[in-house]
């Protein structure tokens, strides 16, 4: 029998935002992407509901994490290291490095002081990374999801968090994907395995709770 949860509260001192890979090369017109001929609009799209849900939760003091994917000098890219490569995978040459304009956070979503910048060299933010240590020591224990690609970094970090001890809620419409129909479907593996997929406009936002409904 499905899990009946209609309503959520959760205390936004012990929740954070995670805004996943929001980085020029992805969102960017004049990012790698773009400039190799791919289709970015679903991505920038994102740009703008990851903004507004960053602005309620830095109002309600969630702590606030960004996530950058960044070319890994010793071992290579991501396709470089394997064998057996993804059938479809498209990328190739230089992007992501480190300390360039094309890793940085767009500007619309730029950090601000105290919030943390998490550098990562695959799917999930959790591999390799401090980025659970930072959070419980900050008591983080629910994490919302937000950024891009919903099927592929947004998901490997939801399953990471969840795989250690953390509650998760996937903000759907403040997430972008390559492909429409991946995406939608992370919803339905978010509701059956990690948590809740919810639109930003289900989280009501406060100093002291925040309600999330359906």
């Amino acid at each position: 029998m499905p899990n009946e949860n209609p309503m959520i509260d959760l205390d936004p001192a012990t929740t954070a935002l995670i805004v996943i890979d929001m980085q020029n090369d992805f969102c960017h017109a004049d990012g790698y992407y773009a400039r190799a001929g791919r289709d970015i609009s679903q991505l920038a799209a994102a740009t703008a509901p990851v903004a507004r849900l960053l602005e309620r939760a830095r109002a309600a003091g969630l702590s606030v994490v960004f996530t950058r994917l960044v070319h890994d000098e010793a071992r290579g890219a991501m396709e470089e290291r394997h064998t057996i490569r993804p059938l479809r995978w498209t990328a190739q040459g230089k992007r992501l490095t480190p300390g360039t304009w094309g890793a940085d956070v767009v500007d619309a979503l730029r950090p601000t002081a105290g919030e943390l910048i998490i550098d990562k060299h695959g799917y999930s933010a959790f591999d390799d990374t401090t980025l659970e240590q930072d959070l419980h020591r900050r008591g983080v224990k629910t994490v919302l999801l937000a950024g891009v690609v919903t099927y592929a970094c947004v998901l490997a970090t939801g399953f990471a968090a969840f795989d250690r001890g953390f509650d998760v809620l996937l903000v759907k419409d403040a997430a972008g994907s390559w492909i429409d129909r991946l995406g939608a479907s992370t919803s339905e593996v978010v509701d059956l395995l990690l948590g809740r997929s919810v639109a930003g406009d289900e989280l009501n936002f406060s100093s002291t709770q925040i309600i999330v409904t359906e």
